[in-house]
């Protein structure tokens, strides 16, 4: 026997789709967000060795100022002082090459002047205090570098072979700076505690870059890059799950009227100025929940949730007046726009692609009827033209085409 299918309401559907439901919130850095990070002269496929870095010189400077030199100053000896000092003067220059897009320099800077204050620590203190667990520090920032692979394992190897002689022979001779067993013991746990810190703070580094670029990409997947609301794959995905979920809503194509003109009179760059600008007068009729997606060029997909069809013309109706109360302001004129909407509800269809077509009939309806106008009814759906049909607009002539048919594979892919 089979069992009735329970339409799942709204609510219950939104928890289901709370990975899909904040990308229209997204919220860029800088506007509340995580901080802005420098920006990449690179390529994008380098930004990760960037960022990992920019976060490394901040933490190396803080190490330098902060631990070692107030620890060399405890143990009494101006000489390490020096050193550290060296090593922040010679990690701002690396910074700065960094920052510039010259990594590999700055890196190689930057691990040498590890090396050379862990190599100089052991020779005056002796092993057993501490400071060779340094080398796995110094190799972890290495093997992160943006190095090519044989340099780091020339250098890796290096860097072991360097530390192994030095420890030998320091343990062969006396250190020059002897310690007291006590004072060797409290600089033992000062140096594991230095270590847990560093390697703590590289690991999280490591991780906020990892997540702040995942985000970056997801983003960049899943966004227009123009106008920064979401592309057509995303919102078809987000339209077919809510069908798959059997949750009511309603669906607007919305096209920007006259736009090929529009472009043709004021140039493309004008252009894409009037569709970011379309894009904040839709944002500000929607409710937190709705979807605003580009469709294609100067077209749009509304997606309402829990709307009947004359609900959905009501918000329509507002963002039209919207739209033709807020012209687009350039610095020497303002230049009026108009939109022309078709709705279809999840009811009057039995798939996302008869709903999408049911949309773009009325789409063309509505610029049949004159523009600036939201049709939800089949009013004028027996009145369409011949192919070869012109209406007359001002000192111009558009020509019509048939409504575009949409393929359910596009959707489902």
């Amino acid at each position: 026997m089979q069992g009735k299918v329970r339409r799942m309401t709204w609510p219950n559907a939104m928890k289901r789709d709370s990975l899909i439901m904040p990308l229209r919130l997204h919220r860029p850095w800088g506007e509340g967000g995580p901080p802005l990070p420098p920006r990449c002269p690179l390529p994008p496929e380098r930004r990760r060795y960037f960022d990992t870095f920019a976060h490394l010189y901040g933490m190396a400077l803080v190490a330098y100022a902060g631990l070692m030199m107030p620890l060399f100053l405890w143990l009494g000896h101006p000489w390490p002082v020096g050193i550290v000092l060296a090593s922040l003067i010679v990690t701002l220059i690396a910074r700065g090459l960094h920052l510039r897009g010259h990594m590999a320099w700055g890196a190689g800077l930057l691990w040498a002047v590890m090396v050379v204050l862990i190599c100089e620590a052991i020779r005056l203190y002796g092993a057993g205090v501490g400071f060779e667990f340094y080398v796995g520090l110094a190799l972890l920032v290495l093997h992160i570098s943006a190095l090519p692979r044989a340099c780091k394992i020339v250098l890796s190897c290096l860097l072991i072979g360097v530390v192994g002689i030095l420890l030998i022979s320091v343990h062969r001779d006396m250190p020059p700076a002897s310690l007291s067993p006590a004072m060797a013991t409290g600089l033992l746990w000062i140096n594991l505690a230095m270590m847990g810190m560093l390697f703590g703070g590289v690991l999280m580094g490591l991780e906020g870059v990892t997540e702040r670029l995942e985000r970056t990409y997801r983003r960049e997947a899943l966004h227009d890059m123009l106008t920064g609301a979401l592309n057509r794959r995303a919102i078809l995905s987000i339209a077919e799950r809510w069908r798959r979920a059997q949750c009511p809503f309603a669906l607007v194509l919305l096209d920007v009227d006259h736009f090929k003109r529009f472009n043709d009179l004021h140039g493309h760059a004008t252009g894409d100025a009037a569709l970011c600008h379309l894009v904040n007068c839709l944002q500000q009729g929607l409710r937190e929940g709705d979807m605003l997606g580009r469709y294609g060029g100067e077209e749009f997909m509304l997606l309402l949730p829990g709307m009947t069809r004359g609900a959905a013309m009501t918000v329509a109706e507002r963002i039209a007046a919207l739209v033709r109360e807020q012209p687009l302001a350039l610095p020497d004129k303002s230049l009026g726009m108009t939109v022309s909407q078709g709705i279809a509800a999840e009811d009057e269809a039995a798939t996302l692609g008869e709903m999408i077509e049911l949309a773009d009939r009325r789409l063309y309806a509505a610029k049949h009827a004159g523009r600036d106008r939201v049709m939800a009814w089949d009013a004028f759906e027996t009145l369409s033209p011949l192919p070869d049909q012109r209406i007359a607009e001002g000192a111009e002539a558009c020509a019509f085409s048939p409504p575009r048919r949409h393929d359910d594979s596009v959707i489902k892919a």
